[in-house]
């Protein structure tokens, strides 16, 4: 009797602990970031080396990370509670952590549901779980600038100029010469990183982008203009987008005119920010100046270009070029 009275206990506690189980509740998984804490193949638990730090990142459709040897990539859809893992590729660095890494992987792939609660996310397969814990937010963003605008930046190299780097455009674009601001071409699938203005402009009107390079705190692309890629235009990133600050030098040449405009980027108050001299000139088919004038423009907190309208500017200092 007493035996019968345990077995009937034991199955009623046991009863108890599985509908106290909680089922998974999804969550919102795009934009997010996420660092392993444990995982489970079956009943067991598999360690992993801290210093490997296991990581998962989820855009739309998408995931990607950090194995503990590897880089991981691929798709997913979530519905509900419910999640469907596609094909992961990987890099194929060899490495003394490849049994953790092949169980992770698996387990991953196999994911059929999950739930988040606060920071914690909990993935649930048919061979067992994963859990994560939010990625820390300094962290985060760094990943989250190196997989955006971050590989937008890299196309851009140092322009080396000394203290004053003097920008002007081609006159004649389908002759450049020796003109030292070729720039290398910008692919469109990179337009996602900067303003959605800028953006619509060069979709809709056409021409090449082209990126020549940094300097001081600007990015300086040569963008399209009346004669197509001849404006150039400089840039900062603010967040995770290049945000357009001025298009500082340009020309155009009809019926007998021609305007042109040269632009120096210089720190010329001294105050760590990047400054913007001008000099423009509009002449006539025989070379004759008939309008002119200088601007300076200084940077300030906010990367705003305000005109100084006091400056006594160096007209010899700052002389346009022809080519």
């Amino acid at each position: 009797m007493k035996n019968t009275i345990f077995v009937c206990f034991a199955m009623g506690v046991l009863a108890l602990m599985a509908s106290c189980k909680s089922e998974p509740v999804g969550g919102a998984l795009a934009n997010s970031y996420w660092t392993l804490t444990a995982a489970k193949l079956g009943r067991k638990t598999v360690q992993f080396p801290k210093a490997a730090e296991v990581s998962l990142q989820f855009s739309e459709e998408k995931i990607s990370g950090k194995a503990p040897c590897n880089s991981f990539f691929g798709e997913y859809e979530a519905k509900g509670s419910a999640i469907k893992v596609g094909e992961i590729g990987s890099t194929k660095r060899a490495c003394d952590k490849m049994e953790q890494e092949d169980i992770f992987l698996s387990l991953l792939s196999k994911a059929n549901s999950y739930s988040i609660e606060g920071d914690k996310l909990e993935v649930f397969g048919s061979d067992g779980q994963l859990t994560f814990f939010r990625m820390k937010k300094e962290k985060a963003d760094a990943l989250r600038y190196a997989q955006g605008v971050g590989r937008l930046e890299k196309q851009f190299p140092a322009l080396e100029a000394g203290d004053a780097l003097h920008l002007f455009p081609i006159l004649r674009v389908d002759n450049p010469g020796n003109y030292p601001y070729q720039g290398s071409l910008v692919d469109t699938s990179f337009y996602q990183y900067f303003s959605t203005e800028i953006r619509e402009i060069w979709q809709g009107g056409g021409g090449d982008v082209l990126a020549v390079g940094h300097f001081g705190d600007f990015f300086v692309c040569r963008v399209p203009g009346r004669y197509v890629s001849s404006d150039i235009a400089i840039f900062k990133i603010q967040g995770s987008e290049m945000q357009h600050i001025e298009t500082i030098a340009w020309a155009w040449c009809d019926e007998g005119w021609c305007n042109q405009q040269d632009a120096w980027l210089t720190d010329y108050d001294g105050d760590g920010h990047t400054d913007v001299v001008q000099h423009y000139t509009l002449t006539d088919d025989r070379g004759v100046i008939k309008e002119e004038r200088f601007t300076l423009l200084l940077q300030n907190e906010a990367s705003e270009l305000l005109q100084d309208p006091t400056a006594k500017l160096d007209k010899k200092k700052y002389k346009m070029s022809k080519i």
